[in-house]
């Protein structure tokens, strides 16, 4: 990612005040990243998942969040470089709020439609396990908005700010990303146990309103996503709206974002490759051995990586410059980061 211009840009308005909207999105996107740690085992309860296999089908509504999280962060800032980065941040909002909506509605019409899918395909599956599908389906979308989120809202802070006065602002959009997924568990579970607590509560409520809704559950942790969401999407086009936003000339890296990308999801399904335990198991000498395609999956991982950086070195316009690494502020910054994910 590149920065739009190296002179600061003249702006009227408070620029901490628009960081503080701008970090709104980026701390529900990364609470939403551990949040279904509240509401998982109520989940495989719900889809009556069979516990040996169903965990790890379940497993999967976090392991898709932070890789499409993850593949969001690797390139949308290079795309806010080259057409702008209040067209970028609106776009992610639109798809982090899809996501989340695909998510409250899982088991309505997106399972309804994967069902009809594979009847099409002659194969009859478990609709629960299709829910579970429709759900992952939804945070995949849900996480990739998220994630992107995240470079964008760096690259505007980098156009608010001067040079010399960036760093503590870029820290606290880190922080901010850091301490949603660190108050994702507590985050769900208060509120999942006061939904459970209160239920008499919003009956009399809904009652009173003549309203004809679902008792608030897991799913109303994705809908409070929506409003949160619009208001920081409207409150940030309307405080953007004197800010000049410069392009930079250049060029997509597809092959960098095709390669970095594969290779993200090859390490993340090797790493994750079931391992057989059930309650005799005493030892990992009794687990099941990995399944065949693991270290195959890791490896070819690795192999993309390094034609990632073989891409990266010799391309004109590359996803990351990587003579930013021989700065040793943001070599250690990054091995720092590293250690404490």
């Amino acid at each position: 990612m590149t920065q739009s211009s190296t002179q600061p840009t003249r702006f009227v308005r408070n620029p901490w005040l628009i960081l503080a909207v701008i970090c709104i999105p980026v701390f529900v996107g990364s609470l939403d990243l551990t949040v279904v740690s509240a509401f998982l085992p109520e989940l495989i309860y719900e889809l009556e998942l069979p516990v040996q296999t169903g965990v790890d089908d379940a497993a999967w509504i976090l392991s898709a969040y932070l890789l499409a999280y993850a593949i969001g962060l690797t390139f949308m800032g290079r795309i806010s470089d080259l057409i702008g980065r209040r067209w970028v941040y609106t776009i992610c909002l639109l798809i982090f709020i899809g996501g989340s909506v695909l998510v409250a509605i899982a088991h309505q019409e997106p399972t309804d439609w994967l069902f009809s899918m594979y009847r099409r395909a002659g194969q009859r599956p478990d609709r629960n396990f299709v829910e579970l599908q429709a759900i992952i389906l939804g945070r995949v979308v849900q996480a990739f908005g998220a994630g992107a989120l995240v470079p964008v809202s760096l690259a505007l802070v980098g156009d608010m700010f001067p040079p010399d006065k960036r760093a503590r602002p870029l820290g606290i959009v880190a922080a901010v990303d850091t301490l949603g997924w660190m108050l994702g568990h507590l985050y769900g579970g208060v509120l999942v146990n006061f939904f459970k607590a209160n239920d008499t509560l919003f009956i009399d409520l809904f009652d009173q309103l003549n309203l004809d809704l679902p008792l608030p559950d897991w799913r109303t942790l994705f809908w409070i996503n929506v409003p949160l969401t619009l208001f920081a999407l409207f409150a940030t086009l309307w405080a953007l709206r004197g800010l000049k936003m410069q392009r930079v000339r250049g060029r997509f890296d597809i092959l960098g974002a095709i390669l970095i990308s594969g290779s993200l999801i090859l390490l993340n399904v090797g790493l994750g490759a079931n391992i057989d335990v059930d309650s005799t198991t005493s030892s990992f000498d009794e687990m099941s051995r990995l399944p065949p395609n693991a270290i195959p999956m890791v490896a070819g991982s690795i192999v993309l990586f390094f034609l990632f950086i073989l891409v990266e070195s010799r391309i004109r316009d590359p996803l990351f410059d990587l003579k930013m690494f021989r700065r040793r502020n943001v070599s250690m910054g990054l091995l720092t980061n590293l250690l404490v994910g």
